[in-house]
């Protein structure tokens, strides 16, 4: 087998830097580039310096970003970004590659056209999100042919693969896997000592309970919110979100308790993320049963991953998908948001032996040990 390599990363649209967010699909490329496979990155994301240093020269990153590409038309915008591919697969990438990853929208459509001029690769479907949500288009359409034509197929947990596969018929005679999203265990190593306390001016006899990412009405955030009067009185709710945190904040200014909610939205490296989390007595990832996305959740919550990972425990919402984090002792699962101050107690009182079995326990679900067994099935089974 050839070492070239195709990554493909793209949505329906172009986008300032997602791919440097998303450890399911970024570590693919850092482990197949340190064992020396020469890998090109293709991205539907503006030409940016996020992936500067990350890799060696072997990896090349290739922006589609051009305008004549992305029209304001989304069929003329299909029409354009795969028949630009099919060009360039046809004039200068046929042969080219013996692995093809394809994750997102528009990224799993542009695979499978890689595949087509590359027919004895490997065509690694990685899917992040159900492509079957609130509304249909061209792109929904292409996802669900291009998928047929992968070699493998990889989720981010074991439970999204079932309500996948219903989503797109014929997809279960394909091999899978899991690739959780979650950093790789060496990449953890240089966490810088901050005192967040003073950071964000709380008084140091005060527990953090850390909430970060998505600020919506998916994650639960009133419900969060109305909760934290019934919290223990040595505890705060630390929200960490985007630059635009101040705009929900005002939103729900009626449910704010300034005394024990502080509210950031500052922009961290991962390392001093990866600080906060670590500082943090625990975080809580909360999700709302509204589609498929946020039904089977599991570990491609980069934050409930991130924190376990950083010894920490966490609060998640009662769902099937999240039955692993009582089942290795990470933390607590909640029904209803009544139950939230009661878990809040559970982890005060619990903290130590809940932070030691997230240290034991960790392994069983790192990025590391599911790679293992996508190199056994790769490597392995004729059917790939």
């Amino acid at each position: 087998m050839s070492k070239n390599v195709a990554f493909v990363f793209a949505l329906p649209v172009r986008t300032y830097p997602i791919l440097i967010t998303m450890p399911f699909g970024l570590n693919v490329i850092t482990l197949l580039d340190k064992k020396g496979y020469n890998i090109d990155i293709y991205l539907s994301e503006y030409k940016n310096s996020s992936y500067n240093n990350l890799f060696s020269e072997n990896v090349k990153i290739h922006f589609v970003d051009k305008n004549y590409l992305w029209r304001n038309n989304v069929s003329l915008a299909f029409f354009m970004i795969t028949n630009y591919f099919k060009l360039l697969s046809c004039f200068k990438l046929k042969n080219s590659y013996s692995l093809i990853f394809g994750s997102g929208m528009a990224g799993v459509t542009i695979g499978a056209i890689l595949k087509r001029f590359n027919p004895k690769s490997k065509f690694i479907y990685l899917n992040d999100e159900f492509p079957i949500q609130d509304t249909d288009s061209i792109w929904v359409e292409g996802e669900l042919k291009s998928a047929l034509s992968a070699d493998l197929v990889s989720t981010p947990d074991e439970t999204r693969y079932v309500p996948l596969c219903n989503q797109i018929p014929g997809l279960n005679k394909i091999p899978h896997f899991t690739l959780p999203n979650t950093p790789l265990k060496d990449e953890i190593n240089t966490i810088p000592s901050i005192n967040w306390h003073e950071r964000f001016d709380i008084p140091e006899d005060k527990k953090i309970f850390l909430m970060a990412g998505g600020m919506n009405d998916f994650c639960q955030l009133p419900e969060l919110l109305t909760s934290v009067k019934n919290w223990p009185d040595n505890t705060v709710l630390l929200l960490k979100g985007k630059p635009d945190i101040n705009n929900i904040r005002r939103s729900l200014k009626h449910i704010d308790i300034p005394a024990k909610i502080v509210w950031s939205g500052e922009s961290f490296t991962p390392d001093e993320l990866h600080s906060l989390i670590k500082y943090c007595t625990a975080s809580i990832c909360l999700y709302t049963d509204v589609n498929d996305n946020f039904r089977y959740v599991g570990k491609s919550a980069g934050k409930l991953m991130r924190s376990v990972l950083l010894g920490k425990p966490v609060i998640v919402s009662n769902s099937e998908s999240f039955q692993f984090v009582e089942d290795f002792g990470f933390g607590k699962m909640v029904t209803h948001s009544t139950e939230i101050p009661s878990a809040i107690q559970y982890i005060l009182d619990n903290e130590k032996e809940l932070g030691d079995n997230c240290k034991k326990n960790y392994q069983e679900i790192s990025y590391e040990k599911y790679w293992g067994v996508f190199e056994k099935i790769l490597h392995t089974d004729p059917a790939v």
